[in-house]
């Protein structure tokens, strides 16, 4: 029992404390840094571009999406920045769902049944829109939800309503924060805010499933 409890534990201390700990150790200089790029940033396009893209590969990289977005509204405005980041976001997400769906069937089937696959199919149409939007903000979980669905064959519109609206709120929420606390000076907590709560997510969600 103590060694199941173990590795949870120890991950979310992890978690807990090693935002506090950057910001003990480079929290001035990490600051100092955030202000002179606020100073002399690229340009609005070249910056939009950047982090369409690293958004959109999110599928293939582990690119924190919550920070990035965070940025994204600091340098952007909320409204640009959230756009910007809901269109990278939207562009990952739909590059994973488009691979699955055209590949990953025939592999389900061969590593467990065709008839195993239906049910999942099945279950899929009824709870994939909600499991869906429920992973969105969630590191990993997000990206492997994505492939999951596609996998099982979720119809493209149902897929594409509930991701877009989703990374839309998500968007705005970090896109908001990232202007407030650039407004109030304290963007770097900030960015550890938006690492640290989608993994305790991430964690939430894995010791609900295990349990």
């Amino acid at each position: 029992m103590l060694t199941d409890l173990a590795k949870p534990l120890l991950l979310v201390t992890v978690v807990l404390v090693l935002p506090l700990v950057v910001l003990a150790v480079w929290g001035e200089s990490f600051s100092d840094q955030l202000v002179r790029w606020q100073e002399s940033p690229p340009s609005a396009g070249i910056l939009a571009a950047a982090i369409v893209a690293l958004l959109a590969s999110d599928v293939f990289l582990p690119i924190p999406s919550g920070p990035i977005c965070t940025l994204a509204g600091s340098t952007l405005g909320i409204w640009l920045g959230a756009l910007v980041s809901c269109i990278g976001m939207t562009i990952g997400a739909t590059i994973a769902f488009a691979l699955a769906r055209r590949w990953g069937r025939p592999l389900a089937v061969r590593f467990s049944s065709a008839e195993r696959v239906t049910e999942l199919e099945d279950a899929c149409r009824q709870h994939g829109p909600a499991m869906l939007a429920i992973t969105r903000p969630l590191p990993v979980l997000a990206e492997a939800c994505a492939l999951l669905v596609g996998a099982l064959q979720m119809p493209w519109r149902n897929f594409l309503a509930t991701t877009l609206l989703c990374n839309g709120v998500l968007s705005l929420g970090y896109a908001a924060l990232g202007q407030q606390a650039t407004t109030q000076g304290w963007l770097p907590a900030a960015l550890c805010i938006s690492i640290t709560l989608p993994l305790l997510g991430t964690w939430a969600w894995q010791r609900r499933s295990a349990s």
